[in-house]
Formats: C-alpha cells, structure tokens, sequence
C-alpha cells in the first residue's frame, strides 16, 4: 500500500511526490497530459519563453540608438518548434526528478473509488491518502466554445502561424501577458477589460500604470466595457465593432474536478473550488488538494508550496500553509511584481534614476518598498526582470525586516536590486540617488 497517491503532475503534483519519498514515504503519481501540468506544457513555461523572444525583438527595434544596425525578423514557426522543444526538455526533466525518487509514475486519469482507492485504466491502487492536484481549465464567455476563431490560452500555443490582428478579452494576468508577447510579435492587439482597470483584483494604480506602457507600446486598452457579441472578424464593444482575425478569451479558469466524485468522499467545496485548511487536507482525513483545485492564489509556485505542507502532514510532519509574503509577477513590458500588504510607509526609487535601468536603455517603472511599525511589509516592482528581483522583498518581507537591514546590506552596482536599497531608504526621504524632497534650510 501506498503512503499517498497523488492525482496530477504538476508543478504541485510533483512537488507533493518528490517530498514524500524524501521523508521515506511510497508514493504514486498519475499524470494523464503530461508532466508539469497547465505551467510547463500550456502556460508558465511556453509563455516565458515567448516572453523573452519578445524581448529580443523589442531590444532589436531599439538597437539603431546604440548603433547597431541590425533588423531582426521573426520566423514563428522556428520559434514555436523551439518552444516546444523547450517544454519537452522540461518535463523529461521532472520525469529524470521523479525516478530518481523511486516515485511510480502512471499514464491515465485517475478516479477517486472511496478515501484508501483510486482507480487508474480499471487498475484499484490502495492508499492511506489521496492527494488531489487536477490543476484547472479555462473558461469561455457565456454563450460561446473555444472554436474556430475563439482561442483559450491552451488553443493560442496550438497556432501555427500568428493572427496579423487579435482581441484579447481579460485584462488580468494571462490577458496582459500575451496582449505584450503577441504585440512585440507585430501583431495588432486589442485588450479588453470589463472593470475599470488592468489586473482588477490588485490595487489600481498597477493596472493604471501597465495600461498607460501599454498603449505606449501601440497596443489599444480598453477598459471599464464588456464584450457584446463575437464576431466571425471580430467582437462588439459599446455597440462599436473592433475587428480582428482572433479573439483570444481570457476570463478565467475552473477547477478540473467531478464534483460529483468527490462529494461521496465527504469533501466539501466552497467558491473557488475544494474547501481545504492550513495543512491542505480536506474534510475528507485522508485526502488533500493542492494547486488550482483549491481556488487559492492559482499560482504554481504556491501550489508547489502547498505540495510540499501536504506531503509533510501525510508524513507526520506538522506544516501549515502561510499566504502573507506570496510574490506575484506579471511579465509584461516592464515586468511588475509585488509582495506582501502595499500599504503604510512608502518609500519610492524611480527607474530612471537606475545606472543599471539607464545602460540598457530600458527605464521605464519603479521600485517601492511599504513600511508599518517599523517593518517591511510589502514591496512592488516595475522594472525588468521585476520577477527575479522580487525574492529579495518578498524573504524580507517574510522575515520581518527592519528597513536598515535592506540599505545595510551592501548591493553589487551597477544592478538593477540596488534600487530597492534607495527605495527603502526613501521611506524616511534618505535615498542616495534622488533628490531630497524636503530640503532643510541652515541657519
């Protein structure tokens, strides 16, 4: 019998796997779509590998004004058949992970019988617990399926060639992520949002800033207006047809679970998905959900987070889930990333300020460090490469850091994490590398 079984193999499917049998547990995985889930096949890593295709073709539009006279064509095909090459290097990576784990990999769906059974190809495994990490889907507008012209964020990676021109329905992050990606490809890009701002769950003056960049860019915002009607060239907004040869749906996603299934088990569900507490365990004893299941963030680096409490509370070793200091990125141009509560004390460090941000010619956003009480409590980045620099504020920011231990801490220069040092010194107007705002007059 197995120590667990866990149902999905994706960025917290694995996780969840690989810890248990580091903690001495027999474990079963089963993956029916391949390793890595939603993130290394249909989402993080494909994305971001674009991402950084669309930054080179970005730098390359830039380059006369370093005096480089380059012109740089894009062959989608060569770059989708690298991208592809890409997320398959990747999940043999997780499957080289696994087996050096001793985990037992299945191929196939697995049904959960009761709360020790999980059945996989009319095969029963018996288990002293279930993990579930089925990962989610995404949605369509009401009324309408992912055909013809109307992609999902799975379907737009299917593409072969890209769209001359495109209309992106959902402004959060999936929705900005590729409105910038497929724009730094050449493609006309329209982005649609029904609240009054960008990324409408975090604060506004986020969206309101990637908004203002990205109609820098050339690509049209429209915001605070919901789509009418999808047309065959096109969608319907505010009785006004904007034409496009696609229309990319970025409204949301669902949990991938049969309800149905489950509840025989005695798990509840609420909202976002399925009722889970700290140590991510269920109502049922003996079945935990990690991931996009849970409704809970939706981020892989929090479902990975999560596999790893629920495997050391299968293995008797207490571990509760803490949400306060998750980072989130949206790689965008510039990319934004923030962490923690974006409240209290602020200090601000402009990015034109930046030497680094100035030699690559990019100084567009800002850094801002938040203090309450005499702690840092949360921090957001504007700026490239915002999503690797944010691990600084975010373990500060876990960690419970006194601002002096930000600017005491000697930062390489000319970098562009030395940033957060003046922006931290500027929550008591002590930056280095602006100008004082309240000058003191002598005598």
């Amino acid at each position: 019998m197995y120590d667990a079984v866990v149902i999905g193999g994706g960025p917290g499917g694995y996780a969840c796997a690989i810890r248990i049998a580091q903690l001495g547990g027999e474990v079963c995985i089963i993956e029916k779509n391949g390793l890595g889930g939603t993130c290394t096949q249909r989402g993080c890593i494909p994305t971001k590998y674009l991402h950084s295709i669309g930054e080179i073709m970005r730098r390359s539009s830039a380059a006369r004004k370093d005096g480089l006279k380059v012109q740089i064509e894009l062959d989608y095909g060569a770059t989708r058949k690298r991208m592809i090459s890409t997320v398959n290097r990747l999940a043999a990576g997780i499957k080289t992970l696994l087996e050096s784990n001793d985990v037992d990999l299945l191929d196939g769906e697995g049904q959960i019988v009761s709360e020790n059974k999980v059945m996989v190809s009319d095969k029963t495994i018996e288990t002293r617990n279930i993990v579930i990490a089925t990962g989610s889907y995404p949605v369509c507008l009401p009324g309408y399926r992912f055909e013809n012209n109307i992609l999902s964020t799975n379907t737009i990676l299917e593409l072969e060639t890209l769209p001359k021109s495109i209309v992106i329905v959902g402004g959060g992050y999936s929705g900005c992520e590729f409105s910038a990606i497929l724009n730094s490809f050449g493609c006309k890009v329209s982005l649609i949002e029904a609240q009054n701002h960008l990324l409408p769950l975090q604060i506004e003056e986020i969206g309101r800033t990637i908004e203002k960049y990205m109609r820098l860019d050339g690509i049209s915002v429209v915001t605070g207006s919901s789509v009418e009607k999808i047309l065959e060239n096109g969608v319907v907004v505010n009785g006004q047809t904007i034409e496009a040869e696609k229309v990319l749906v970025c409204v949301g996603r669902r949990p991938s679970i049969n309800a149905g299934e489950l509840s025989r088990t005695g798990i509840k569900f609420n909202d976002g998905g399925i009722e889970v507490n700290k140590k991510m365990r269920t109502t049922a004893q003996t079945i935990f959900a990690i991931g996009d299941v849970t409704g809970i963030f939706e981020l892989a680096h929090v479902a990975s987070k999560q596999g790893e409490v629920a495997a050391q509370n299968i293995m008797g070793k207490e571990s509760e889930m803490d949400y306060r200091t998750v980072p989130t990125c949206v790689f965008t141009y510039p990319e934004v990333a923030f962490v923690g509560k974006l409240e209290g004390r602020c200090g601000e460090f402009p990015l034109a300020a930046s030497a680094k941000a100035n030699c690559l010619g990019d100084t567009k956003g800002v850094f801002k460090v938040f203090e309450k009480d005499g702690i840092i409590v949360g921090a957001l980045i504007i700026a490239p490469h915002a999503g690797e620099i944010i691990a600084e504020a975010a373990l500060a920011t876990r960690m419970r850091m006194k601002p002096q231990d930000i600017f005491d801490t000697i930062h390489a220069h000319p970098t562009l994490p030395e940033s957060l040092v003046d922006a931290t010194r500027d929550i008591d107007g002590e930056a280095i590398h602006i100008p004082r705002k309240n000058k003191k007059l002598n005598g």
